[in-house]
């Protein structure tokens, strides 16, 4: 895989903590792993989010159908017992 070189600018804080946990060779690693894992986590949400809007559309659809099924049920059921 291609790799891009970066600079990073990290709170002194949270720079040592890093450092406290992972060794100096592994922090590239440890960061793009973080990265990719903020990533994924964001794009869950947005995805959560879509599937959300599109059940709530499709409960509005549903709720329609069995709307117009029950006042049809109802005029068969009055006209059978008529």
């Amino acid at each position: 895989m291609a790799k891009h070189r970066v600079n990073l600018t990290l709170p002194e804080e949270l720079w040592a903590r890093l450092r406290a946990r992972v060794s100096g060779r592994k922090i590239s690693e440890y960061v793009a792993e973080a990265t990719a894992a903020r990533l994924a986590e964001e794009e869950r949400a947005v995805l959560r989010e879509r599937l959300k809007d599109q059940y709530q559309a499709r409960a509005a659809q549903d709720r329609k159908v069995a709307e117009e099924f029950f006042a049809a049920e109802q005029e068969a059921t009055d006209q059978i017992e008529a």
